[in-house]
């Protein structure tokens, strides 16, 4: 069981490509989404069928939309690792999430971040 919001992020720093840590940006929603819970995002739709954390890693922030991205769900129960592929990000101010920035590479600039740190 993810006991907490730190314990997640060493989770996903380890799921990152060797890609995604020299140019990458990583953020996640500090509280899991519940069981049963759909969330459309541009592109993709998620559905979660249990408890889970959600995460959005862009490995290119520099570049315009339309490259590949991923999103990876992590089980709060079990801590089971499950990444979707995407080509659009998340953020949109009508979704009511709260992204948090979890990792940037030293390389990516501060304005290619897509919410404040």
């Amino acid at each position: 069981m993810i006991q907490s919001f730190e314990a997640l992020i060493l989770i996903l720093q380890v799921q990152l490509t060797a890609e995604e840590r020299v140019g990458g940006v990583a953020y996640a929603i500090d509280r899991p989404v519940a069981a049963g819970t759909r969330l459309d995002f541009p592109g993709t739709v998620i559905e979660f069928p249990a408890e889970a954390y959600i995460a959005f890693i862009d490995g290119e922030p520099t570049a315009n939309w339309g490259h590949s991205a991923r999103y990876v769900l992590v089980t709060r129960d079990t801590g089971d690792v499950r990444s979707i592929h995407t080509r659009l990000p998340p953020f949109r101010r009508e979704a009511g999430l709260h992204w948090r920035v979890i990792y940037k590479a030293p390389s990516v600039p501060e304005a290619a971040v897509a919410v404040p740190q």
